[in-house]
């Protein structure tokens, strides 16, 4: 009986234990997992969003826009019509003077066709004018060759000598008018060349906005190009600077252009042109503390470096180092 008692006592005493030692395990366990796996490090900060810092003790900042170094072309028509078809798409290289697009032409063509017909005819009238010329100079010529009034009366002399005047008037006639109707035909000519637009330079389409059968006019806002091309090699950067930092720039000292995405991406600049004329800010940031109502000059730079991931149109934080002795 007793030693019965005791494994009871005994086995009470083991499962007890056992049941602490669990509890102790299982609050390690989540103390461990709580430190570990339940507690992830913080992910590192987004360099995307971090603004950059000036690289220069002293400086002026400003917002670039990529351009092309011919400038944004904006390509328009000479007339208003029809699309009848376009050569070329965004990101293709073409050559000056090469066709861009074309209007509907069939009713230039049949008017350059009508046109060439009536010189035709003009012509015809010249070559018929002349031989009656000839003839009635030979008709004078033989009645001046008579003894007048024996062999030929004084008004019948008259009559070949107007007419030989009213043939050579209708000849010159015909021949001005032949003329005018060449020039009428190349005016037609000129106009059915406007039909087709061809590139002013050589570049890059940047982006085309016209497609086959779409009416354009020739008043069409200059802000929605048909089609925009210029030369991207190399890359300009068009970079705004306040009024009140114009009289602080120096086209010698050195700048900088950040990506506005990344502040590690950022190419070194070089001074191309000022455009002296300061106008009201147009290009804005989005910054809450951007001033609008102010004017800025633009200052034109050159990308150095390898631009091959740079597009026309995009924004960088630009800064321009200061020369400590430029005084006003």
């Amino acid at each position: 009986m007793k030693i019965r008692e005791s494994l009871r006592y005994v086995l009470f005493l083991a499962r007890r234990n056992f049941l602490a030692s669990l509890g102790v395990v299982g609050l390690v366990a989540g103390i461990v997992f709580s430190f570990t796996f339940g507690n992830p490090p913080a992910n590192p900060p987004n360099h995307l969003s971090l603004p950059p810092s000036a690289p220069f003790d002293q400086n002026i900042s400003g917002l670039g826009l990529v351009e092309a170094n011919t400038e944004n072309i904006s390509i328009g028509s000479f007339t208003s019509g029809i699309v009848s078809q376009v050569f070329v798409k965004a990101g293709d290289r073409v050559q000056k003077g090469d066709p861009l697009f074309t209007l509907d032409q069939r009713s230039t063509q049949a008017e350059i066709s009508l046109q060439e017909r009536e010189i035709d005819v003009a012509q015809t009238e010249i070559l018929e004018t002349t031989v009656d010329l000839a003839e009635k100079k030979e008709d004078l010529r033989r009645g001046e060759a008579l003894q007048v009034g024996r062999e030929i009366s004084q008004s019948e002399l008259k009559k070949r000598q107007f007419a030989v005047a009213r043939a050579q008037a209708q000849l010159e006639h015909r021949i001005k008018k032949c003329e005018q109707a060449k020039a009428k035909l190349s005016l037609t000519k000129i106009d059915f060349e406007k039909l087709t637009v061809r590139a002013p330079i050589t570049g890059t389409i940047l982006k085309v906005r016209i497609h086959s059968g779409e009416f354009i006019s020739d008043l069409s806002s200059s802000s929605q190009a048909l089609i925009l091309m210029g030369n991207i090699h190399p890359l300009h950067l068009r970079v705004q600077v306040d009024e009140n930092d114009a009289w602080r720039f120096d086209s010698d000292t050195k700048a900088y252009a950040y990506l506005k995405s990344n502040k590690e991406i950022h190419f070194p600049l070089s001074f191309v042109r000022l455009d002296p004329y300061a106008q009201p800010k147009q290009q804005l940031s989005g910054d809450s503390a951007e001033r609008v109502d102010t004017r800025v000059l633009e200052i034109i730079y050159k990308i150095e470096g390898n631009s091959k991931n740079i597009y026309i149109g995009q924004q960088f934080d630009v800064f321009i180092e200061v020369n400590k002795t430029n005084r006003f």
